[in-house]
Parts: C-alpha cells; sequence; structure tokens
C-alpha cells in the first residue's frame, strides 16, 4: 500500500502513520456506514406529510408522538444493527474467524433485543 505523506519546508511528515491495510478497511468500513446512516436518518419536514395529532391533544398528544417517534426510531436502528451482525458473521463464515464469528453473532443479537424492547413497549404500556 502506497503511503501517503506531506512535504512542508523540506521534511515528509507521513500522514496516515502506522495505518495498514485491515486497520484502513476498518475505518473505510466504519465511515462508510457513518455516512449510510446519515442519509437514511435525515428528516425532511412539511406541514402534508405529518402525522396526525393523537386524540389526546395537548401536552399528551404531543407527548405520545414524541414516543412513538422515538420507538420507531429505535426499531429501525435495531434492525440495523441486526443487519450490520448479519454482514460480520457471514464474512467470518468466509474467512473461518471465530473471533470475527462470536462478534457477528452478539452484534447481531443485541440489534435484535433493541427492536424486540422497542416492541414490547405497547405491551406493557410503558409509555400510555
Amino acid at each position: 500500500m502506497k503511503t501517503l505523506t506531506k512535504t512542508t519546508q523540506g521534511t515528509t511528515k507521513t500522514l496516515l502513520g502506522r495505518v495498514n491495510g485491515k486497520k484502513l478497511r476498518k475505518i473505510l468500513a466504519v465511515m462508510a456506514v457513518m455516512m449510510v446512516m446519515f442519509t437514511l436518518f435525515t428528516v425532511t419536514a412539511s406541514a402534508a406529510g405529518a402525522p396526525a395529532a393523537p386524540a389526546g391533544g395537548g401536552a399528551e398528544g404531543t407527548y405520545q408522538t414524541v414516543i412513538n417517534f422515538f420507538i420507531t426510531w429505535l426499531t429501525r436502528i435495531g434492525m440495523l444493527v441486526a443487519l450490520v451482525g448479519a454482514i460480520m458473521f457471514a464474512l467470518a463464515i468466509k474467512s473461518n474467524d471465530a473471533e470475527q464469528k462470536q462478534a457477528g453473532l452478539l452484534t447481531m443479537v443485541a440489534g435484535f433485543v433493541v427492536a424486540a424492547v422497542c416492541g414490547a413497549a405497547s405491551m406493557f404500556n410503558l409509555f400510555t
């Protein structure tokens, strides 16, 4: 891999330092996931697309709307984490790495747990 360097006033400095290929791939993967998350989590505010106010109205209706928003997005984030874990697990199977398999499975299970807790919020009437 070619090392990126910067020359200023006759001295050469390495921009990436001692980053090897595996670290660089991880850094790029994290950056790609962050860009996808920023793209998915953009919110467009418009009156036409706004959800109808709950029947309670007032502060209770606003509270319920905010809680429903957070539960919806936490469920989506949990499922996204589960998807990332499944991909990690699939790639670990390919390379036959036991530690990566375990990390992928734990990530996938953590995502499913977050999604399940959000689904159980209505079952136990936690926020009503």
